[in-house]
């Protein structure tokens, strides 16, 4: 499995934390990295003493459920984190699902054809649903294992969800990530206006003295 960019991380982990989420989606799953982060970070009352005797999905205050396509990717340590996983091809399956506060889309959409993309992110954002997207900058062929889950099929720019919904971008190195939502959103600490550039570089400026 391709891993998604590292420097992206601290962002979408940054945003999950400002949009406080009690029901997550996760799409496409991969090693689970960001759930196992997001539980940390963001579910667990580190106030309170771990419990070794009970999972951490169990232990955490956000309910994450999955979906995942790949049968090589349904690894023994997802049931830890996950409340439930769901095996099948999302795009045919979506209008089941129950309503999610937030839905994960990391390293994903370009595996996914635009037109059938559109339809679902419209489906997610009618339902309430506040989306994470992250995706290159820029496109680049990706044939891995041998296996038709790993070729990239799309490449998403802004102007692609600007008609969708109300989105903000920050860019991480080589790869990119979106907050749509029906509601215009101000995250502090997240976005791509110049205002928000000087604050975060102010920041780290700050840091380093």
């Amino acid at each position: 499995m391709a891993s998604s960019f590292i420097s992206q991380i601290p962002g979408i982990i940054h945003l999950v934390e400002k949009l406080h989420p009690r029901k997550i989606l996760d799409i496409g799953k991969g090693f689970g990295k960001y759930v196992f982060l997001i539980h940390e970070y963001c579910g667990i009352d580190n106030q309170v003493r771990v419990n070794p005797e009970k999972s951490l999905k169990d232990q955490s205050n956000i309910l994450i459920d999955a979906i995942e396509v790949d049968p090589d990717l349904m690894l023994p340590h997802l049931e830890h984190i996950y409340n439930k996983i769901y095996f099948g091809d999302i795009l045919k399956i979506y209008e089941l699902f129950p309503k999610y506060q937030l839905v994960l889309m990391i390293d994903i959409i370009e595996h996914i054809k635009k037109e059938e993309a559109f339809h679902l992110l419209e489906h997610l954002l009618k339902n309430g649903s506040k989306i994470i997207i992250a995706t290159p900058i820029a496109f680049f062929e990706q044939e891995l294992y041998k296996s038709k889950f790993e070729n990239h099929v799309s490449h998403w720019k802004l102007e692609d969800f600007e008609n969708l919904a109300n989105v903000d971008v920050q860019y991480f190195d080589a790869g990119a990530v979106y907050l749509l939502s029906k509601n215009k959103l101000d995250i502090r600490g997240f976005g791509n206006g110049w205002i928000k550039k000087v604050r975060r570089i102010a920041r780290a400026i700050k840091n380093e003295f």
